[in-house]
């Protein structure tokens, strides 16, 4: 694991002397009838032919730690074609929401802490849902855990199933890619991935030990008009790969929604304050 990470490092390193040759969000389709699985959207261990990798531009952050990306100035580029392969898209991550959940309780430890995100792409004005966990960052979180996949729920509202295209980007050059992506809320590694429309599950292989304490920032595109917060949004497990214990825990966090927010009363009393200024405005002028 350790070798394999330094050489996707370095070739990263390498690239920006010329343009990355990377990859774009990808769409998670679900089971072709009548199978009812559907297989995984992959990555590569090269970020140069990886195609969910999106190459990042800039960051602007909110905090003084900078784990909190306020902007994120982003490059999708061809997997395909003569070298240099072309930008295919440009676009700017906008920060609407996040939430910070520090000390996760996974079997009873605490494994370190989970970041959820909500952008708006400015390419196509889409939602983006946001994941990262870093583990093991305080003295008193377990410094041998291990997650194999995060969740992300809320792809079904009634009978609307959401379309929810994957991809990730490095916020740090310590952060571990996005093995695969698949419309499931299967936590086996071998067996078959049953489709789940409202559950996409992001494989990766977070473990301290290893070197790979943390995610890099994973990324789910939707077509849903909102969002708003559940309970369960957001999941994290440990599949027990190497004789570990399987464990999961779910968190609250953002879910995606058709369902237009209600306004905070506080926000009505502004509304109804500022057409009371209007109306005053209005009768002035022809008085």
């Amino acid at each position: 694991m350790k070798l394999l990470k330094k050489a996707m490092l370095a070739v990263l390193a390498g690239a920006f002397a010329a343009p990355v040759l990377a990859g774009d969000f990808k769409n998670l389709p679900g089971p072709v009838p009548p199978a009812t699985t559907v297989a995984a959207v992959g990555g590569s261990n090269n970020p140069n032919t990886d195609q969910l990798y999106l190459e990042a531009q800039s960051f602007t952050f909110l905090d003084a730690a900078q784990l909190i990306p306020q902007t994120i100035a982003y490059n999708a580029i061809a997997t395909t074609g003569t070298l240099p392969r072309a930008v295919t898209g440009s676009g700017t991550l906008s920060l609407l929401a996040h939430q910070v959940t520090a000390d996760i309780l996974v079997g009873g430890e605490e494994y370190g802490n989970l970041y959820d995100f909500v952008f708006r792409d400015s390419r196509d004005n889409k939602l983006v849902f946001g994941t990262r966990v870093m583990l093991g960052v305080e003295d008193d979180q377990a410094q041998d855990g291990e997650l194999n996949f995060l969740f992300r729920d809320g792809f079904k509202e009634g009978s609307t199933t959401f379309s929810v295209a994957a991809a990730w980007l490095f916020q740090t050059d310590s952060d571990l890619r996005l093995y695969n992506a698949a419309r499931t809320s299967s936590t086996s590694l071998t067996a078959a991935r049953v489709y789940d429309p409202n559950t996409v599950r992001l494989q990766s292989d977070l473990n301290k030990q290893e070197g790979n304490p943390y995610s890099g920032l994973f990324l789910l595109k939707t077509d849903a008009l909102y969002y708003t917060t559940a309970s369960a949004a957001v999941g994290v497990f440990q599949a027990g790969e190497e004789g570990q214990a399987q464990v999961g825990a779910d968190f609250a966090g953002f879910v995606p929604t058709n369902t237009a927010p209600v306004p905070e009363p506080s926000t009505w009393a502004l509304l109804a304050g500022g057409l009371g200024m209007l109306g005053f405005a209005a009768r002035r002028r022809r008085a």
